[in-house]
């Protein structure tokens, strides 16, 4: 705090006793005297201590601490899901159920991690997303109130008072320029840590995208997505946005506003906006193998998904297939099975389709698109345990269980169970050591003696081995890479 060093923004917070705000870090006013000095885990830990955001460091709106995306235990799970919006869906009672323990053991459990419970985190995360939506667009404080989780305009006014220190509408008066005036989207700010490369984000999504439900324009991303209330359409600029801040400008078209929270978390982990690169890049810039690819990368993230069924279903499609196959897999399966995007208007028109449901392809005949016997049974029996609720692929998930759940689904080995992990259950310390790419650029590097050696290798990398996984499959020609495949298929 004293050096205000950025490394340990989202780390922790300091609130001041004396003034009664808390602030990042980092915060450039005066260091606050130690005796006046109190250190919290999380800002809701702070702000139901009482304190107050500080107005000049925002430490609110910053990317979240990177530990638990490497932990994924319980209380993470539970961090996550809070972040989308779970409490407000179905309240604590319903996240103690996803999570399969008791509200009473949750509560313990999050006070002696962060030190707060459930409700207080979302309640500070609805005072966040409100803040988001003043400043970002023109909404009426109504539907700001509405859409960010808030039963009551009442409620809303005392929570952005007790966690800012101001009324609503003395926010407004910071709005950003980018706010559009009777256009429908929603203009918001994702801030992250630094560096963050765009160019292989772009590149890796470009590869993979799916006619009708995404594509990469002039350096934007978009995608349709199917949130809880509704269809949506998000567009991200990857580019520093204009007042050089850290952070990603995305433009999101929502059927229902209500959406919003859903919306930004899962364009949180689509990017992997919570990653901490300067940690990671000094773990994994010592090795001999993979330290020059670091060098060459700095700040190299792991894209993750806007649905974890999604992933899934494309993870089977492009098994032992190129690229270029997957992408015709999946393309038939959205025209052929997925929901016509009929609420959003008219940006981006060649976006005409929403990912299939499970419900559509449990029972569908996915010969009709070319698949084998084989393949398509696979989807099937993925789509029914999605159904069944006897597999759940999103961040909140107990990682262990999920694996285990789709190894014991026919046609789905260890390879497809571990990129499924990696990128829908964001999981940082994936190691794909059977897989062609991977083994091929690993040989590049002096790793020339196969998966088992590629496999003890990457031993050294813990616990960022999918990181470390993304900067050799980076490290390829471009005619060298295929889709991931496994070189042992099950």
């Amino acid at each position: 705090m004293a050096s205000r060093d950025r490394r340990f923004d989202g780390r922790f917070v300091v609130a001041v006793t004396s003034t009664g705000v808390y602030c990042r870090p980092s915060c450039p006013s005066r260091t606050p005297r130690r005796e006046n000095s109190r250190f919290f885990r999380l800002p809701a830990a702070a702000e139901a201590a009482g304190f107050r955001a500080c107005r000049r460091c925002r430490p609110e709106a910053g990317p979240s601490s990177p530990e638990w995306n490497v932990r994924g235990d319980l209380v993470a799970r539970a961090l996550s899901l809070i972040a989308g919006g779970a409490v407000d869906e179905g309240g604590v009672r319903s996240l103690a159920r996803r999570l399969a323990v008791s509200e009473r053991h949750l509560h313990r459990q999050l006070v002696a991690e962060v030190g707060v419970g459930a409700q207080m985190l979302a309640i500070s995360r609805r005072a966040r997303v409100a803040r988001m939506l003043i400043e970002s667009t023109a909404l009426p404080m109504t539907d700001v109130a509405f859409a960010a989780g808030y039963s009551s305009v009442r409620q809303f006014n005392d929570g952005m008072r007790a966690t800012f220190g101001c009324a609503p509408s003395e926010l407004r008066g910071t709005r950003s320029p980018d706010a559009q005036m009777g256009t429908g989207e929603l203009v918001l700010r994702l801030r992250h840590r630094t560096p963050l490369p765009a160019r292989p984000l772009l590149d890796w999504f470009a590869a993979r995208a799916l006619g009708g439900v995404e594509t990469v324009e002039d350096g934007c991303y978009v995608r349709t997505m199917r949130l809880p209330h509704g269809c949506g359409l998000v567009a991200a600029e990857l580019a520093p946005v204009a007042d050089g801040q850290a952070a990603l400008a995305v433009r999101f078209t929502l059927a229902d506003p209500r959406d919003v929270t859903a919306a930004v978390q899962r364009c949180r982990e689509l990017f992997d906006l919570d990653a901490d690169p300067a940690a990671i890049d000094d773990d994994l810039g010592c090795d001999p193998v993979v330290g020059p690819l670091v060098r060459a990368r700095p700040g190299l993230r792991v894209p993750g998904c806007a649905d974890g069924f999604e992933l899934a279903v494309r993870a089977v499609l492009g098994q032992q297939v190129s690229l270029a196959a997957a992408r015709t897999f999946g393309t038939r399966l959205v025209i052929r099975f997925g929901a016509p995007r009929n609420d959003l208007g008219n940006p981006f028109p060649q976006l005409t389709h929403l990912f299939p449901t499970p419900d559509a392809l449990a029972e569908a005949d996915l010969a009709s698109i070319g698949l084998t016997k084989r393949r398509a049974a696979t989807l099937r029996a993925l789509a029914k345990a999605v159904c069944l609720g006897e597999l759940v692929l999103d961040s909140g998930a107990d990682r262990a269980e999920c694996v285990a759940a789709l190894c014991a689904l026919t046609g789905v080995g260890p390879w497809t169970a571990g990129y499924i992990a990696m990128r829908a259950l964001r999981d940082p310390d994936v190691f794909l050591h059977t897989d062609l790419g991977l083994v091929e650029a690993a040989r590049h590097h002096g790793v020339d003696d196969g998966p088992r050696a590629l496999q003890r290798c990457a031993e050294r990398w813990r616990p960022w081995r999918s990181y470390a996984a993304m900067h050799l499959w980076a490290s390829l020609p471009p005619r060298s890479r295929r889709n991931s495949q496994e070189s042992t298929p099950r």
